[in-house]
């Protein structure tokens, strides 16, 4: 077995800034090819993608403090731009994103996003239509340049158009594709035990908004990034408050969280077909208005980072396109995460890809893309050390090559059925289970 010591700064890096970094610009170039411009430049490959120069700050020194591993920082997320007018998310919380021991309340999830959008004109926030059961807002945030968002309206229209060709033309609808923009829709947290994805949605908000890379440049011209910051916002309160009595009794016993939601757990991710429950039908009815062309859903479960396309036999109700396209976004990330010595990016064993009563299934069963992360989690804000059994840590962890350098164990990622759903299925189990203090060999 291998153990890693996973703080919260690394399962919110790794898997919610690093890798969503790394798909949005394939939505960018997809935007670009629909132009066929040879005004405008595609966005450039994440090996080409200018880093910022900036002198470190006090975040960017927390950072690399908090990440316990540096192989789990990239280029891209290693450092966070400074604006004099914009505040970054200490600003506004009193602590930066991923600080051990702190989980933050949805009602302070909405004042930072609420500043940002204030003090920024890149980003505008939106309230879903309905309370959750306990009567809790759920907000929506959207990011882009200002130009795009002053039109906002104009791009929801030829997406809506777009989606249903029996009411345009061929000569229409390409014309639309011309001057369109594509929407990327990640919802955070249905599951209120998967603590990481609202507290890194903030860091990603702020950057996407303020930073002037030409790597984010490009991503704020061609994309319009939707975040739901946390979609179980009733569940969500409920897990930081028995995570605050833990750390507050620690010679206790710690009561568990038996509903997520007023009445539900683990299965409002089964509600796509019944809609019995608000976030269900919020998360319709923002798709209906918004059609996005793809709708991220992010999860913790098993190490380090799963993307999905799932193991097959696939929903023979969806358009081979969509399943096709599963496996372009999950393989591209692989690569360039691989390319940069990142561990434990894989794909395949897990999941199947048939059942349609999740949520994202609001968009694979519009003609759209639905997929999900599942990261190493922590169910918390602790920093531990995460045991990986034997069978699966080669795939996972670097290795030391002859001269010294890192390199990747398989590259190929679970790239064959090698991590089956069984193996799947046995972390998920152990990640409850005990913790070692060091790497074994």
């Amino acid at each position: 077995m291998n153990s890693r010591r996973i703080s919260p700064r690394v399962v919110f890096v790794f898997t919610f800034i690093v890798v969503a970094l790394l798909i949005l610009p394939v939505t960018t170039r997809l935007a670009s090819a629909q132009k066929q411009s040879t005004a405008e430049k595609p966005a450039r490959s994440h090996a080409q993608a200018e880093t910022p120069t900036a002198a470190e700050n006090d975040y960017s020194k927390k950072i690399k403090e908090y990440t316990t591993e540096k192989f789990f920082l990239t280029e891209l997320v290693d450092h966070l731009p400074m604006s004099d007018t914009v505040p970054s998310p200490d600003k506004v919380l009193g602590y930066i994103v991923g600080t051990p021991n702190k989980l933050t309340y949805s009602k302070d999830l909405y004042r930072y996003y609420r500043e940002l959008a204030r003090t920024s004109k890149r980003v505008r926030l939106f309230t879903a239509p309905e309370k959750s059961e306990e009567g809790k807002e759920q907000i929506l945030v959207a990011v882009g340049d200002e130009a795009t968002l002053a039109k906002l309206d104009r791009y929801k229209d030829i997406t809506a158009k777009l989606a249903d060709p029996r009411r345009i033309s061929e000569t229409e609808a390409q014309s639309l594709i011309g001057e369109g923009k594509v929407f990327y829709w990640a919802s955070g947290s249905i599951h209120s035990p998967e603590t990481g994805s609202p507290e890194m949605l903030m860091e990603l908000a702020y950057r996407l908004a303020v930073e002037e890379s030409p790597f984010i440049q490009a991503i704020r011209k061609n994309v319009i990034v939707l975040i739901t910051p946390v979609l179980e916002v009733d569940g969500r309160d409920m897990m930081v408050d028995t995570y605050n009595y833990r750390k507050a009794n620690p010679g206790k016993n710690a009561p568990g969280l038996v509903f997520w939601g007023k009445y539900v757990a683990h299965d409002n991710n089964r509600d796509g077909l019944g809609m019995a429950l608000a976030l269900s039908r919020n998360q319709m009815k923002t798709f209906l208005e918004y059609h996005p062309a793809i709708l991220h859903d992010l999860h913790e479960s098993v190490p380090f980072l799963y993307t999905s396309t799932g193991t097959g036999p696939y929903n023979a109700w969806l358009d081979p396109i969509t399943i096709d396209e599963w496996q372009l976004l999950a393989y591209h990330e692989i690569e360039e995460m691989t390319k940069r010595g990142v561990p434990g990016v894989w794909t395949h064993g897990f999941y199947d890809g048939w059942a349609p009563n999740y949520m994202f299934y609001v968009a694979n069963g519009h003609n759209a893309i639905g997929r999900f992360y599942e990261t190493f989690g922590n169910g918390g804000a602790d920093t531990i050390d995460r045991t990986v059994r034997a069978a699966v840590a080669a795939r996972l962890v670097p290795a030391q090559s002859a001269d010294g350098s890192c390199e990747m164990v398989a590259a190929q990622q679970c790239q064959s059925a090698a991590v089956s759903n069984t193996a799947g299925d046995e972390l998920r189990c152990e990640q409850q289970g005990p913790v070692s203090a060091k790497l074994l060999s």
